[in-house]
């Protein structure tokens, strides 16, 4: 793809970069239903009002309330494949990761979601390096 203005040429994604931008919109899906989750329980829609913000702890309520601000915010970034959105998912999914693992006396024992979340953490770390590998053979190839 030329860019008129200037004339240069923008570099043609590779194979595991286009997978990787297909795997961050799949992040960015569950990051917005999982928001949207923590924003029905917190208004008492969702859990017949048990997760509705006057009801919970203070710790509890810190932690929904961050969650249920910053996911949403991560699954725009990463819809958008940009960089801040990654690094916010990331911050979001070791948030929920330490509270439903290490401080479970606290929070509901949730292991299914930090499950999710370490699973997401792991392929997002693999497909970044591949990305990174692959970049680097096309640059040495191109010289």
């Amino acid at each position: 793809m030329v860019i008129a203005e200037t004339g240069l040429q923008q570099p043609r994604k590779g194979a595991v970069e286009r997978v990787f931008g297909f795997f961050l919109r799949i992040l960015a899906l569950y990051a917005l239903i999982s928001g949207l989750v923590y924003w029905a329980g917190l208004t008492g829609i969702a859990g017949d009002g048990a997760w509705r913000f006057d009801l919970l702890a203070l710790p509890v309520r810190i932690v929904f309330t961050t969650l249920a601000v910053l996911i949403p915010a991560a699954a725009l970034g990463l819809w958008l494949t940009t960089r801040w959105g990654v690094v916010l998912w990331v911050l979001a999914a070791t948030a929920e990761i330490g509270a439903y693992m290490f401080l479970s006396d606290i929070f509901s024992e949730r292991a299914g979601i930090a499950s999710i979340n370490m699973i997401g953490l792991v392929v997002l770390i693999l497909m970044a390096g591949a990305t990174l590998i692959e970049r680097r053979a096309a640059r040495l190839a191109a010289h």
